[in-house]
C-alpha cells in the first residue's frame, strides 16, 4: 500500500467519441492520483488538476465528466496498483515480509523526503467520508477490499508457518492496518524515534 504504487504504471489506451486521444488515460490518472494524494480532495481545484494532468478542460470533461468521477477513478487505480505491488513483493520476499516491508518503506520515505503522505484511501476517508455520498460508499468498499487482501496475505503466511498468531486472519489484518496507519499518523505528528520504533515492534508482534 502507500507509496508502493509510485512507480507502477499501466497502459490502457481507449478512445472517446470514435476519435483517438492525444493522451494516455492511465498516465494522466496517475498524475491526478498523486495530485490528490498531495493536496487532498477539497483543496484540489479543476485548474490545478488540468495543470498537473497536462490536458485541456474539454478533454477533461469528455473523459472524466467531473472532479468527483475523476477522484473515484484514482481510488480504483490506487487499489489496482496496490494489489499488483503487494503481489510482486509477495513473490519476491513472501507474504509476511511483504507486509513488514510496508513499515520499512514508510520510514524510508520519511528519511528521503522528510514527510510521509500515508495511504491515499485512509486520507480520503478522513476527508470525504459522510460528506460525499458516492465517495463514502466507494471508500468503505475499497477499505474492506484492502482488509480482505491483507487477510489473504496473512492466511497464506499462517498456512506456511510464517505467522503463529492464533487469531483469525481477518482480525490480524484489522490490527495490522490500524497499527500501520497509527505509525503513519505518529510520524506525521512529529513523534520521537523511540515511539516510532515501538510501533514498528508492535507491527512485528502482530505478525509473529
Amino acid at each position: 500500500m502507500y507509496h508502493l504504487v509510485y512507480n507502477t504504471l499501466m497502459t490502457n489506451k481507449i478512445q472517446t467519441r470514435g476519435r483517438p486521444k492525444t493522451f494516455d488515460e492511465t498516465e494522466v490518472l496517475i498524475l491526478a492520483m498523486h495530485h490528490f494524494w498531495e493536496h487532498g480532495y477539497d483543496k484540489t481545484s479543476l485548474d490545478s488538476l488540468l495543470k498537473a494532468m497536462g490536458i485541456k478542460k474539454s478533454s477533461f470533461y469528455a473523459t472524466f465528466k467531473s472532479k468527483e468521477e475523476l477522484f473515484s477513478k484514482t481510488l480504483e487505480l490506487y487499489r489496482e496498483q496496490t494489489i499488483q505491488s503487494l503481489r510482486n513483493l509477495k513473490e519476491n520476499v513472501g507474504a509476511k515480509e511483504a507486509m513488514l516491508t510496508l513499515s520499512e518503506l514508510t520510514i524510508k520515505e520519511l528519511k528521503e523526503t522528510g514527510k510521509v503522505r500515508g495511504c491515499l484511501l485512509v486520507n480520503s476517508g478522513k476527508e470525504c467520508y459522510n460528506r460525499y455520498e458516492d465517495l463514502s460508499r466507494q471508500i468503505s468498499h475499497e477499505f474492506n477490499f484492502m482488509q480482505n487482501m491483507f487477510a489473504e496475505l496473512i492466511q497464506d503466511a499462517k498456512d506456511k508457518g510464517e505467522i503463529k498468531n492464533p487469531k483469525d486472519a481477518k482480525t490480524i489484518a484489522g490490527r495490522y492496518m490500524n497499527t500501520l496507519n497509527g505509525l503513519i499518523v505518529t510520524i506525521q505528528a512529529g513523534a520521537s524515534s523511540e515511539l516510532i520504533e515501538d510501533l514498528i515492534e508492535n507491527l512485528k508482534e502482530i505478525l509473529e
